[in-house]
């Protein structure tokens, strides 16, 4: 995953969220662990027009990279 990647959400929002929104968005930052230089998070703008940092890579799906 690195910026610019368009993403699916792929996990369960609850009820914070109306069902249909967020389904997909774009990664504009990417947080990695400093020891073990892996993905921690990313930053999304999602389809809804909502911008969120969201820690749970399991989570997301990456649908098309950017080049």
């Amino acid at each position: 995953m690195q910026v610019g990647d368009l993403i699916k959400f792929i996990g369960t929002w609850g009820p914070t969220v109306k069902p249909g929104e967020r389904q997909t968005g774009i990664v504009m930052k990417v947080w990695t662990n400093g020891r073990t230089r892996k993905i921690q998070s990313a930053e999304v703008l999602w389809d809804n027009g909502e911008l969120e940092a969201m820690s749970t890579q399991s989570s997301l799906e990456v649908v098309s990279e950017s080049r």
